[in-house]
């Protein structure tokens, strides 16, 4: 089934109020477009692009169409085929609509409300696609480039390529606002059908959307058992809680035992792998030794050879669930960490002495 977000058309005499109102209510529906996996609908897509040329390149042969199956191998065939493509055309096919409603809505409400505006619409949904964005570009950017000349000048030419792609179900964040006001239907068309795309000239490059695309509960790629994106050509981004791993970490990383997280050097990758393996699995299965106890919990100690230990304290979180048990979490404190209570102040920022819990009754 075909994601959607279907709003009534406005009228273009809506106040500032009632355009939120419409944006906000389809924001909701338009973050489930930006995060779909669902196979894209090629035929709409290939309709809703050639009324775009249609309107915009009215004295253009309608484009030939390519699909590819991610931005990657999309990029690539924008840097080999240039000749078959012809002229950028993102600027007339996307661009124009875009800047001409910004300014139509600015004109029409006024600089102040139409910050506001933007800002109630826009704002919650502008930080997850600009940073979903930026790291597919870097990724695609990166993909398997070395030190070597001709692949900075690789690197260079993708670059390139990246500035006039359409982002497709990406452009989720200013999307809502612009068909709260009766503006850029056909680009909404777009965003809900298809992953990024490239207008040219001669051509237009269309993607498919990922296969898999997982956040955490902060809204950043994540994802320890695979590739937090990935799509069907194999293009992907291995994940922790927003940073980018290499392929070969990622892959480690799904594989964690207590014996792979002893042998990792690298003192960030193993505090990954930690919290991958959850340190609760980790202290019952590596020897891990209780030092101490006191009313703010339990502290445990790993040795790690000839590299600092793992040091955590265990907590039991005073409020309890709905069922009526009691969550317990480890905290990773320093090594030289005495107490229990000393360990929890320093998640605070504070002294053993200056944290005084409440006593719960």
């Amino acid at each position: 089934m075909q994601t959607s977000a279907t709003t009534e058309t406005p009228q273009p005499d809506l106040t500032a109020d009632a355009i939120v109102a419409v944006a906000v209510a389809a924001r909701e529906a338009w973050r489930a477009i930006a995060l779909s996996t669902e196979a894209v609908d090629r035929e709409l897509t290939e309709q809703t692009v050639l009324k775009l040329y249609a309107d915009a390149l009215p004295d253009v042969a309608p484009p030939e169409i390519i699909w590819c199956r991610s931005p990657l191998e999309a990029a690539k065939l924008v840097v080999e085929q240039a000749g078959r493509l012809g002229a950028p055309a993102r600027d007339r096919v996307r661009d124009l609509a875009w800047s001409r409603g910004r300014a139509q809505l600015a004109e029409r409400l006024g600089p102040r409300e139409f910050g506001r505006v933007w800002q109630a619409a826009c704002g919650e949904l502008a930080p997850l696609m600009s940073t979903l964005i930026t790291r597919i570009a870097t990724g695609v950017e990166e993909h398997d480039a070395s030190e070597e000349p001709e692949d900075a000048a690789r690197r260079a030419a993708l670059r390139v390529a990246l500035t006039h792609a359409v982002h497709g179900q990406f452009d989720a964040a200013w999307l809502p606002l612009y068909e709260a006001a009766g503006m850029a239907e056909d680009l909404g068309r777009m965003a809900r059908s298809a992953g990024w795309w490239w207008p040219f000239e001669n051509a237009v490059v269309l993607t498919e959307r990922p296969l898999a695309l997982r956040l955490d509960d902060q809204d950043r790629l994540h994802h320890g058992d695979g590739p937090a994106l990935a799509y069907s050509d194999g293009f992907a981004l291995h994940s922790w809680r927003g940073t980018l791993l290499t392929p070969e970490f990622g892959r480690r990383l799904a594989a964690t035992t207590p014996e792979t997280i002893r042998a990792e050097e690298n003192a960030e990758l193993r505090r990954m792998m930690v919290e991958h393996y959850t340190p609760e699995r980790f202290l019952k299965e590596s020897g891990a030794t209780p030092l101490q106890e006191d009313e703010a919990g339990k502290l445990w100690r790993v040795e790690m050879g000839s590299d600092e230990a793992i040091v955590m304290v265990e907590v039991v979180n005073s409020s309890p669930e709905p069922d009526g048990t009691f969550n317990i979490y480890f905290l990773r404190v320093p090594p030289d960490t005495r107490t229990a209570k000393a360990g929890v102040a320093w998640t605070f920022g504070l002294t053993e002495d200056e944290y005084q819990p409440l006593r719960q009754t």
